[in-house]
């Protein structure tokens, strides 16, 4: 008779790693009301000869069950302490016999999301660091196809898969395999793994093209009447139907793509296909003037807004992972006439369906998880990271523990500046506060992960961004020594005019980024709620003081909150760096970016234009006469250095500039309350020279004298001074000469 083959969860094959210190369920399909066996053999990796009285190798364990009439059965595997030693589970029914060798015990990870997760290794550079052999022999990663689709289907599925095609677990000597894994997932498992000395598994989810809509499951949406009442009223509920329609309209796109490629290739060489142009016409006559899938924004204008905080909830015993927070009575909707088309990284449920469902009742120790940038957009963001968790907490396993170490943890990576909308610049710093005052509010670990001092593009961004969450990961769960996530301002106290703040995970202490002298990147203010940038200095490595001369009684403080925040990049002796962050969210007029008034540096990292990349970009410009403008850092009155300009005139006159025009700077730079300027001038050559600076009033005259110089002009409009430009000319009789900048201060 034909025997029926035993089916098991597609997370458990040769050279997986299981769990260690918890109870792992096995389930799966054989023949129908049979007896089924299992049986765990264990084996030392070193391969000494064992004796046959050791109970802790050769068969450990077996467990017999009768499949069901369906033919389900289920195994409960004891807890297991992490080893280096070689598992074998061998699965019997009837003569049908699998066996899996090759299996580890340790911790398994979860990595799912966007962009800053998905890199892989081919496409990703390591920091220059040799490998530990011994180390990348612990390291297992599980990567399903990053699009979810396999094998011969063209899309994803409306319903969730129960397992996967073409996925298996991976070592480092599978190196084909290997270049496709996240870069991130590596960097993380061999930095941990480095630590505790047994193996790490990752199973890597994570996708360029996906959303957190993505992730969550059907069932926690139509579960959590929040989140179903806000996907619905964006039309994002979608039956299969709809889902269908939506497939027909991605290949009409298509073929409109590829229709219109071939035919510009044929007006290149003067050939025009009639039926091609024909059968573009009608595929663009089909209605799609619906527009894409757009989230309306919250009110992003932090000047005008007052946000009341948020009641917090009560905290759990560990073993209840309680995220049902709000009613679970689906409420009708009507239904929708026409669909509009939705982007595939907005569908909602489709990296479930296709990545997330298969791997039910796996056992893991944690996930991270990064947003998508377009997801700052998103309103009532906290509800879809509670559908998210619900999804998680369905999937995997311990759903229940009796001891707090055991609870999953869950990290995230803070949303990167490089998502940042210059039409609505502090929508990603709102996002990032609020993605971080949602995880405090959990009972299980969490964690938030940073990357806003990591710009440049960098092909090592993905790998530092791993071993960041592996200090997170160390922290959580192995030692309290280690920050449990980046550092974040905790308390203020205010000291005469100075403000003195207080972190959390310090990890031993704070300290300057590198090639860094001064603390930079505080802003503080008075009782008008207008914020300057502050003075700043670390105490004794726990602590920082924050002041400014002119503000007598600071009222608060803010740290990187800023777009583009270049100058934000001290961090805790971890090399995790302080979050950005706004001490109340009263309404304000937060400081502009005022880096170039310290004179310390000749580059800054911005964007030139709105849609380009990071990059270095000069401060400051000659736009009269010639000059080499260099930095001297002994000759200064503030800060780190002062600016040395030797110059030629042309017609008596030099000119220079700070360059205001970059896209990251937002012009114009507008500055409340402010109608003076003041710089600090020194004048080597004791000539007689004079300063004007074009928006200000007058000529200040530079003594022939070598000391340092402050000249103050007056603003010469009413109102509020408002920069596109500041153009400071030297009035010098001479044709060479030479003057040191500094301090450059609005008053």
């Amino acid at each position: 008779m034909d025997i029926n083959p035993i089916v098991l969860p597609s997370w458990l094959t040769e050279k997986s790693v299981f769990q260690q210190g918890v109870e792992l369920v096995i389930d799966g399909y054989a023949a129908p009301s049979a007896t089924i066996t299992l049986e765990i053999v264990k084996d030392p990796t070193d391969g000494r000869r064992v004796s046959k009285l050791d109970t802790e190798y050769g068969v450990i364990l077996s467990l017999e069950t009768t499949t069901s009439g369906k033919g389900h059965f289920e195994f409960k595997v004891p807890p297991y302490k992490a080893s280096t030693d070689t598992y074998t589970f061998i699965f019997t029914c009837f003569s049908e016999n699998v066996t899996i060798k090759d299996i580890r015990c340790g911790d398994v990870w979860v990595f799912l999301g966007s962009e800053l997760l998905s890199v892989p290794i081919c496409k990703a550079n390591a920091p220059a660091a040799p490998m530990k052999r011994n180390v990348m022999s612990l390291l297992r990663f599980l990567t399903p196809k990053r699009s979810g689709i396999y094998g011969d289907a063209k899309d994803i599925p409306y319903e969730p898969m129960s397992y996967y095609k073409d996925a298996s677990w991976i070592k480092v000597t599978d190196t084909k395999e290997l270049s496709e894994v996240s870069s991130s997932a590596f960097s993380f498992a061999y930095e941990l793994a480095e630590q505790i000395h047994y193996p790490v598994g990752v199973v890597d989810l994570s996708c360029e093209d996906s959303s957190i809509l993505s992730w969550i499951s059907r069932e926690a949406i139509e579960h959590e009447v929040a989140v179903y009442d806000l996907l619905d009223s964006q039309g994002l509920i979608l039956s299969k139907a709809d889902y269908e329609e939506l497939l027909d309209e991605d290949k009409e796109r298509k073929q409109i793509e590829k229709l219109s490629v071939d035919l510009e290739k044929n007006k290149e060489v003067m050939d025009l296909d009639l039926e091609k142009k024909e059968r573009l016409d009608e595929l663009k006559g089909v209605p799609t003037d619906a527009g894409e899938l757009d989230f309306p924004n919250s009110n992003k204008d932090s000047a005008k807004k007052e946000e009341k905080p948020s009641e917090p909830l009560s905290k759990n015993a560990a073993m209840a992972l309680d995220f049902n927070l709000f009613e679970t009575e689906k409420k009708p909707s009507e239904k929708k006439e026409k669909i509009r088309y939705i982007k595939p990284k907005f569908r909602p449920s489709t990296m479930y369906n296709s990545k997330l469902a298969p791997l039910s009742k796996l056992t893991i120790r944690g996930m991270c998880f990064a947003p998508n940038n377009e997801e700052c957009k998103f309103s009532r963001y906290d509800l879809l990271l509670m559908g998210l968790l619900e999804t998680l907490v369905s999937v995997f396993e311990p759903k229940e523990v009796m001891e707090e170490e055991l609870l999953p943890s869950f990290f995230v990576v803070s949303m990167h500046p490089d998502a940042v909308d210059i039409d609505e610049p502090y929508a990603v710093l709102e996002f990032n506060e609020n993605l971080s005052a949602f995880l405090r509010r959990l009972t299980m670990p969490t964690g938030i992960v940073s990357c806003h001092d990591l710009l440049l593009p960098d092909k090592t961004k993905s790998f530092i961004l791993g071993r960041r969450l592996s200090v997170v990961a160390l922290g959580n769960h192995f030692t309290q020594k280690m920050p449990k996530s980046c550092p974040e301002c905790i308390a203020a106290e205010r000291a005469g005019n100075k403000l003195i703040l207080s972190f959390d995970n310090l990890a031993d202490g704070l300290r300057l980024a590198e090639n860094e002298t001064i603390l930079r990147g505080f802003s503080i203010c008075g009782a008008d709620r207008v914020f300057y940038p502050a003075k700043a200095k670390i105490l004794h490595g726990v602590r920082v003081m924050v002041w400014r001369d002119d503000i007598r009684e600071p009222s608060s403080v803010t740290y990187g909150f800023n777009p583009f925040p270049h100058e934000s990049t001290f961090k805790n002796l971890m090399d995790l760096p302080v979050l950005p962050f706004r001490f109340d969210r009263d309404a304000a007029f937060y400081s502009p970016d005022l880096f170039f008034t310290s004179c310390d540096k000749l580059t800054f990292v911005g964007k030139k234009d709105r849609d380009s990349e990071f990059e270095k970009l000069k401060v400051y410009r000659t736009f009269k006469g010639n000059g080499a403008i260099d930095i001297d850092t002994m000759n200064k009155t503030e800060g780190s250095s002062s600016l040395h300009i030797k110059y030629e005139t042309e017609n008596s006159l030099y000119g220079f500039e700070p360059v205001l025009s970059y896209a990251s700077l937002m012009g114009p730079i507008e500055l409340p309350r402010r109608k003076r300027i003041s710089i600090d001038v020194f004048n080597p050559e004791q000539t007689r020279k004079k300063l004007r600076i074009d928006g200000f009033k007058g000529e200040a005259e530079i003594k022939p004298q070598l000391t340092w110089q402050t000249l103050i002009l007056d603003y010469e409009e009413d109102g509020n001074i408002k920069l596109d430009e500041l153009k400071i000319y030297i009035m010098d009789s001479s044709r060479n000469g030479e003057i040191y900048i500094d301090n450059i201060i609005f008053i």
